[in-house]
């Protein structure tokens, strides 16, 4: 139910999942690089000072907010099944894989993700999306029971592979818009 490891400064990896940790303190683990704290019972993680941090799997937790813009190096972000209302990843331009699908996200922006080629985000509140980050041919996009998605913001409107974009019969875009 608790873990401290503020004396662990080196620590570059961390493993802490399936248990029923309420908090973590990672401040003091500035070379952490990857951090799996998934299926836990976290309400807050404050990841600002882990800036080295390349892979963060928060996921099934109930966090409500998560600040990743310290975290320029991060590749991989694995933050579904929490309780995010907003995600901003405008700063993670190293982003390989994002898979942020069962929140409460009613809006999500990845046109500077440029590295991005793998976007999952269905199960969300979803509105709108912009995917428009000039990778859209190399990427798999999931988007499933997103009911008020309307706009998908594309690099272009008219490409094939959209069609292989998790589209399902629960979700009918009403725009693909550039």
């Amino acid at each position: 139910s608790s873990l401290d490891v503020s004396n662990n400064t080196a620590l570059e990896e961390l493993w802490c999942h399936s248990n029923q940790l309420s908090s973590i303190d990672v401040s003091k683990n500035t070379a952490l690089k990857r951090l799996h704290f998934y299926n836990n019972q976290l309400s807050s993680l404050d990841v600002s000072n882990n800036t080295a941090l390349e892979k963060l799997w928060c996921h099934t937790n109930q966090l409500s907010s998560l600040d990743v813009s310290n975290n320029t190096a991060l590749e991989y972000l694995h933050c579904h099944r929490n309780q995010l209302s907003s995600l901003d990843v405008s700063n993670n331009t190293a982003l390989v894989l994002l898979d942020c699908w069962a929140n409460e996200l009613s809006s999500l922006d990845v046109s500077n993700n440029t590295a991005l080629v793998t976007l999952y985000c269905g199960a969300n509140q979803l509105s709108s999306l912009n995917v428009k980050n000039g990778n859209n041919a190399n990427m798999k996009v999931s988007t499933q029971n997103n009911s008020l998605l309307n706009c998908i913001q594309v690099d272009d409107p008219a490409a094939t592979y959209l069609s292989e974009w998790g589209k399902d019969d629960s979700v009918t875009y009403k725009t693909i818009c550039n």
